[in-house]
């Protein structure tokens, strides 16, 4: 009896496979928490990465993609995810000098599930549940602009979406610069968002989505948060109000322009 061919792909073909997988453009891919990072500088370790990116959410899994200069990073939750696509993509995170591309990464089981499609679990997007065994991308009631309970003006998540482009700082999203990035050092562990949005906003306009209090594994602030301003001038002020606070329990709040940050990288050098 003739032995049975082996149909199995060989090694360079799953490869490539793998490597076409990876490759789905960034519109066809749904946010998740796998992210993947792009034109990283040579020679950077998992260890170097994970201290670099780790102050921007809790890290599970990090692989190092060392021959193509770019990483894959898998954060504790879609909001983590979220922050780091809309905000690091374009820019310098802190202890890298090249810009970064930062994407959503396909998830291991992207487009195998039969029936389903990308978006087979009918998760809430801006078009809708989408295919999830039959009726098309946008099946099904869902979108935005249905609203919810019946209502006809949409939720507010929906109508913010929509109209982000259009607010004030709204075209920033990724591409902020240095000059109006504030880093924060110091902060107690019960900061959030929206205490840092009521100590800062005040010196000038924010953005959408422009504060973040970075969190520990226990969702407990790590010390660290980043508020991006619309103009320069607003993030110096709130700089040279608030750098060297002394808070109650005698600790010291620092506040630094990431501009000013980069320029001591470069100094040490």
């Amino acid at each position: 009896k003739p032995a049975r061919a082996d149909l199995r792909p060989t090694l360079g073909v799953q490869q490539r496979l793998i490597r076409n997988r990876d490759a789905l453009p960034a519109a066809m891919v749904e946010a998740n928490e796998r992210v993947i990072v792009s034109g990283l500088s040579a020679g950077m370790t998992n260890t170097t990465l994970k201290d670099v990116f780790g102050a921007y959410g809790t890290l599970k899994d990090v692989k190092n993609l060392a021959g193509s200069k770019s990483c894959i990073l898998v954060f504790e939750s879609l909001e983590e995810a979220k922050w780091v696509v809309e905000n690091l993509d374009g820019n310098m995170p802190e202890g890298i000098s090249d810009p970064v591309n930062v994407k959503f990464a396909p998830k291991h089981n992207a487009g195998a599930a039969p029936g389903g499609g990308w978006n087979k679990d009918k998760r809430s997007t801006p078009y809708g549940p989408g295919a999830g065994g039959g009726g098309g991308w946008n099946a099904g009631p869902g979108s935005w602009a249905a609203g919810q309970h019946g209502s006809t003006g949409g939720s507010i998540q929906g109508l913010k979406r929509a109209m982000q482009a259009a607010l004030p700082g709204g075209a920033m999203k990724g591409h902020v610069a240095d000059e109006c990035q504030v880093y924060i050092k110091g902060l107690p562990t019960d900061t959030t968002n929206a205490d840092l949005y009521d100590i800062f906003s005040p010196f000038g306009a924010i953005p959408p989505k422009g504060v973040k209090a970075m969190q520990n594994h226990d969702g407990n602030c790590n010390g660290v948060g980043w508020v991006d301003f619309i103009q320069a001038a607003c993030a110096a002020t709130a700089v040279n109000t608030l750098n060297g606070t002394v808070m109650v329990d005698g600790t010291t709040l620092r506040c630094h322009l990431k501009s000013e940050m980069k320029q001591w990288d470069k100094d040490k050098k």
